[in-house]
């Protein structure tokens, strides 16, 4: 089966050479909308994942900030998040971090509790924007 060409008029955008592993981009822009994907705490600027699940928080929405960015868009566009944590008791840590960045956005959220592709993982976070 021949692989189908990307839409022109989409914008494909990675942060690292990680995604190629995943067949994935860290989000894609189509029109007025900014999707990105399930995004983790990796400081890609030396490879590291922190333990804690509160700085891997901050590093993902740092990661999900540099996606927004580069396709042109600002968490104040993010309409919908979901948040995935392997743990129950991440919750009040992570929370914090959250707020820290949505209490003034209030997108729509869904939570949910599951295990990660790498268990030293805590934390992954997904959102939509949309800036029409």
């Amino acid at each position: 089966m021949a692989k189908k060409k990307p839409d022109p008029k989409r914008k494909l955008i990675t942060l690292s050479e990680g995604e190629k592993t995943y067949s994935m981009s860290r989000a894609v822009v189509q029109g007025d909308w900014c999707f990105v994907s399930g995004t983790v705490g990796y400081d890609y600027s030396n490879g590291e994942l922190p333990e804690s699940a509160a700085q891997q928080a901050m590093n993902t929405f740092a990661n999900i900030q540099a996606a927004l960015k580069a396709g042109g868009f600002e968490l104040g566009h993010t309409i919908r998040v979901q948040y995935t944590l392997s743990d129950r008791a991440h919750i009040n840590t992570v929370l914090p971090v959250i707020n820290q960045h949505f209490a003034n956005i209030l997108p729509a959220a869904t939570m949910v509790i599951a295990d990660l592709v790498d268990d030293r993982m805590k934390v992954e976070i997904e959102v939509t924007a949309f800036k029409g």
